[in-house]
């Protein structure tokens, strides 16, 4: 009998609630149709612990090899299960991949992985299963891989990425039953990649060391034929998980095609998914909506033309405000994803956001704080690292963090972090079932969103007060004892809203099990 590759990810500690792991689901299909056998382990979906997940893994039988998925929120927990597993004698070969280990190597490495796949993943793993079958090919041939020789790492060299992704198979379906009982949209994709350059992003660092076409698609036809299978088995609610929806030759021809396609099949899905800002149009809109889309997550980010600058986004904010306007128009959920500070922020340009936020409060929006991240990988991390200013985790696993230049706006930034702090619970649970999201009726939907918007007004009159303090140079102890007034005067309201919250999850069955948000 041939041993099984066992596939795994640990549980993360995470404000959002748990969902599919698409990439081990692709791993999984391809080793499949190669003729290997795949046990798959989601500690997220079944609510397991890392001590849990590490008794699971040493109860099967038979495997030739482990390998983990490890992303920016589950390193921590993939490095403690691997620590269980070598302190209870596990032998088999373990490997780790995914964004994580991609940008920390060695750390992973050092913790007691076997080695890391660095990138792309499907081919790689194929090798590996062969290679621990049969001695080949041998480790030093296998591109994305990652290992210790002699003391020191060994780094093969890049893959080109996958051109065609229509040679690929649907992903493994194993985990679906947990995503549906947790009424979780299910997750398919269409494309992976973008051709966006914003400095705080690990996607586009990600594919771009190695070489080849950095944004690839499927085919309408192989798309829309996985969505047309799974309608099949009862879905309808999908999180179409491309990191940029419509890069070229994309145009409104394709959302035209696309929306012809589906309607033609006569398959009636709620599609939610990602775009850029500047790639948006009240035509493309319509179009992506006659598709089955209401929602999209559109990197708004700031409505300040010189922090957009700062961040490599495309889009101006006249494009920011112009594709809200087309996606408000066609009645399209957004989450407008928001950066208000980073490390150049400065009052007129938390005025300019201000402004705007009151105009476009209709958005969704998990809570008014939020700090450009700078992760491992990303220009803007190399960017700090050499000019001296960024401030490592001295853990080795990428939290790190750069102070603001401009004293001014402090009184602002840490006004709204004990204010975001304080109801972050209430701002994710109202959120997840329209983010995540889940597969509820659109009348359900429509009352998590009025939450939402109270929730945003509050935020709004707190920003507003904060800006005032900070542009009257009021000092820092007045402006702090403002916000613990403000949170001790507005416990009544959050306390009915909650209710209501909880009424809501009743109603609709829905689970709230995630932590509180670590990233704060």
């Amino acid at each position: 009998m041939v041993p099984s590759v066992l596939l795994a990810t640990p549980a993360p500690i995470s404000h959002r609630t748990a969902e599919e792991n698409l990439g081990l689901a692709y791993l999984a299909a391809v080793l499949r149709s190669h003729g290997f056998s795949v046990v798959i382990l989601d500690a997220w979906l079944s609510g397991w612990s890392e001590e849990v997940l590490s008794q699971r893994i040493l109860a099967c039988n038979e495997i030739l090899w482990i390998g983990f998925s490890a992303y920016r929120s589950n390193m921590e927990q993939a490095i403690k299960t691997i620590d269980l597993l070598r302190a209870a004698g596990l032998t088999a070969p373990v490997v780790a991949g995914g964004y994580g280990p991609t940008f920390h190597t060695e750390t992973f490495l050092r913790a007691g992985f076997d080695f890391v796949v660095r990138g792309e993943g499907e081919w790689t793993a194929l090798d590996l299963t062969r290679h621990f079958l049969t001695g080949n090919p041998p480790l030093e041939l296998i591109p994305n891989l990652s290992f210790f020789q002699a003391g020191r790492v060994v780094d093969n060299p890049h893959r080109p990425l996958i051109q065609d992704l229509d040679t690929l198979p649907d992903p493994a379906r194993d985990t679906m039953p947990m995503s549906i009982a947790r009424k979780s949209a299910i997750h398919i994709d269409s494309s992976r990649g973008c051709y966006g350059k914003c400095v705080f992003c690990s996607v586009t660092s990600f594919f771009h060391l190695a070489p080849g076409r950095q944004w690839r698609e499927r085919s309408i036809v192989r798309f829309v034929d996985e969505l047309q299978r799974l309608t099949r088995r009862g879905i309808s609610c999908f999180k179409v998980l491309d990191d940029s929806f419509l890069e070229p030759p994309r145009d409104l021809a394709w959302c035209r095609s696309l929306a012809d396609e589906i309607q033609s099949r006569g398959l009636e899905v709620q599609l939610r998914g990602s775009l850029r800002a500047d790639q948006v149009t009240g035509e493309i809109v319509g179009e992506l909506k006659r598709a089955g889309f209401f929602s999209f997550a559109c990197g708004i980010e700031n409505f300040s033309d010189t922090a957009l600058k700062r961040m490599g986004k495309r889009a101006t904010r006249q494009e920011n405000l112009q594709a809200l306007a087309s996606f408000k128009e066609h009645g399209i959920y957004v989450q407008a994803g928001h950066i208000l500070f980073d490390q150049g922020t400065t009052l007129f340009e938390l005025q300019e956001n201000l402004e705007q936020m009151r105009q476009t409060m209709w958005t969704l929006s998990k809570g008014i704080f939020s700090i450009m991240f700078a992760a491992d990988g990303t220009p803007l991390a190399h960017r700090l690292r050499r000019h001296g200013t960024l401030l490592e985790d001295p853990h080795g696993l990428g939290n790190n963090n750069y102070d603001l230049e401009n004293a001014e706006v402090l009184p602002v930034y840490e006004g709204l972090k004990l204010w975001h702090k304080a109801h972050s619970v209430t701002y994710d649970k109202t959120m997840d079932p329209l983010a995540a999201p889940k597969a509820i009726s659109p009348q359900c939907r429509r009352s998590f969103h009025a939450l939402s918007l109270d929730l945003r007004q509050q935020d709004l009159e707190v920003m507003k007060q904060l800006l005032d303090m900070a542009i009257a140079e009021r000092p820092m102890k007045e402006v702090l004892a403002y916000v613990h007034q403000t949170i001790l005067d507005k416990q009544p309201f959050y306390r009915a809203l909650e209710e209501k919250l909880e009424a809501l999850y009743r109603e609709t069955g829905l689970i709230y099990d995630a932590a509180v948000n670590p990233f704060i």
